[in-house]
């Protein structure tokens, strides 16, 4: 079997208008996988990364997919700038190892300390987020490195509270604006 490997790239915006991003790769059979084959394994994915995340979706750049997205400020929530995030390191069986970075995550994906991410196999949304990384899709398409190596093992998660950007020559959307005061 040769593997093709696609990217998928998504960005997102926090509450106060930051802009983050994340990138997949999706491979699959070069011989058999259709576009659509990928872009239902992105689709998966992208519910799976939105249940995660304060931050709303701003583009989707992947295989067969034609979103358009409005313009949208993510939810002002227990985490809510795209500088904090929640990471998580997965393997290959060859002991390769990546991490995800989904940048302002939901309180909701943490044990009770607000810092591990919860692995008990307990949570919804972890569990569709893990879920989506290791287990190819029905048509046989899956995350995997760029080189196209799937991925088996997930090694856990923690919240990486990064250093807050500085932007003082432009404007910072305040989450308690007042109708007609800048919005």
């Amino acid at each position: 079997m040769t593997v093709r490997v696609l990217d998928l790239d998504l960005g997102f915006r926090d509450a106060k208008g930051w802009v983050g991003r994340m990138r997949f790769h999706i491979g699959g059979d070069a011989g058999t996988n259709t576009l659509d084959d990928y872009g239902s394994c992105a689709a998966t994915l992208i519910t799976a990364v939105e249940a995660l995340t304060n931050a709303t979706i701003q583009s989707a750049i992947g295989p067969a997919l034609a979103n358009q997205f409005t313009l949208a400020f993510g939810s002002n929530s227990q985490y809510p700038a795209e500088w904090m995030k929640a990471v998580y390191t997965f393997s290959t069986d060859t002991a390769q190892i990546s991490r995800f970075k989904v940048p302002a995550p939901k309180l909701a994906q943490f044990t009770t300390d607000g810092i591990t991410v919860d692995n008990g196999g307990s949570n919804a949304i972890v569990d569709a987020f893990v879920s989506a990384v290791k287990t190819a899709d029905a048509s046989g398409t899956f995350v995997s490195t760029q080189a196209g190596v799937p991925y088996t093992h997930f090694e856990g998660g923690i919240l990486r509270l990064g250093k807050q950007p500085r932007r003082f020559n432009g404007r910072i959307k305040s989450a308690q604006l007042v109708a007609g005061e800048g919005e």
